[in-house]
């Protein structure tokens, strides 16, 4: 299990990262998503000790990460800016990445290279970004580490491709049992793939958790009444936003929906009552808005 125990960071006087705490376990995808600004590539770059913390630690499988640098070994990292040495084509770069990397396999790069038809003689900074995107994701399945960080992988492919990331690195979560913690505004593309979801905003953690569990705690529903509706709290519910389309109420609420319902027929004429499937991205804004996130008015 990888571990971040209330990890700080400032960048002179600006806090970035304030008490972060997350775990990421063996044989899962977690998604790391967050509003934009709020420290998610310095987080990565922190777990890889590019960066030194002003307070807390990195943890993986009971060793402290900065006290064992030996670690560090067995975790890869793909930044969404990529930078590749001059004059680099992918197989000059496996050769050297072999001296780094002691589980890096030759079939896995033959075989990925020919699945994703990649130039491996191309000079890589030659290369278009998707091509880029997949060299680097190529290289990081074949180095076979224990702990993946992937900052925004996916951004800028086409759908076949992405596909094809996928397919590749659930296979082989499931076969190493590797932890995998991925960056991306792409929601939708995580909704699929995650077994587990962090938060952040404004260098804040504000929700961890299972995402099916995620998706269970926080629900969203329609309804329509016979005169006005007036927003009600209740030990069994939890009105978080409460949104009024013509004659159509959407709530976000967590709790008890049944409750809910049934609070409804017990004060008003119902007449509709609908309860609706959240994703990823709903959540996201459910939680971002909870803290004000998005709502700020345009001042004149």
């Amino acid at each position: 299990m990888l571990k971040i125990n209330d990890l700080s960071k400032k960048f002179g006087d600006l806090q970035v990262l304030k008490n972060i705490n997350i775990n990421a376990e063996s044989g899962q995808i977690y998604g790391l998503v967050g509003s934009n600004g709020c420290g998610k590539t310095t987080l990565l770059k922190h777990i890889m000790n590019i960066y030194k913390s002003d307070g807390g630690y990195v943890d993986y499988d009971g060793n402290n990460v900065y006290e064992n640098m030996d670690i560090i070994k067995d975790f890869y990292y793909v930044q969404d800016n990529l930078y590749f040495p001059y004059q680099y084509s992918l197989n000059k770069l496996f050769q050297y990445e072999k001296l780094m990397y002691q589980n890096i396999s030759q079939e896995k790069f033959d075989d990925l290279t020919k699945f994703f038809n990649i130039d491996i003689n191309k000079n890589l900074n030659k290369m278009s970004k998707g091509q880029r995107k997949q060299a680097a994701f190529v290289m990081a399945i074949s180095a076979q580490p224990k702990v993946l960080l992937l900052d925004e992988i996916v951004d800028g492919l086409d759908a076949v491709i992405k596909r094809k990331f996928w397919e590749i690195l659930i296979k082989e979560v499931m076969d190493r049992e590797m932890t995998v913690i991925i960056s991306s505004h792409d929601l939708k593309e995580l909704d699929n793939i995650c077994d587990k979801v962090g938060i952040m905003h404004e260098g804040k953690i504000l929700r961890e958790e299972n995402l099916e569990k995620m998706k269970n705690e926080t629900k969203r529903v329609q309804f329509a009444i016979d005169g006005e509706f007036k927003a009600v709290q209740s030990k069994e519910f939890i009105l978080i936003k409460t949104v009024q389309i013509g004659s159509i109420y959407i709530c976000t609420l967590t709790g008890n929906s049944k409750a809910f319902k049934e609070y409804l027929q017990n004060n008003y004429k119902l007449l509709l009552f609908d309860e609706l499937s959240m994703n990823l991205e709903e959540i996201f804004i459910t939680e971002l808005g909870g803290v004000g996130y998005g709502t700020e008015q345009n001042k004149k």
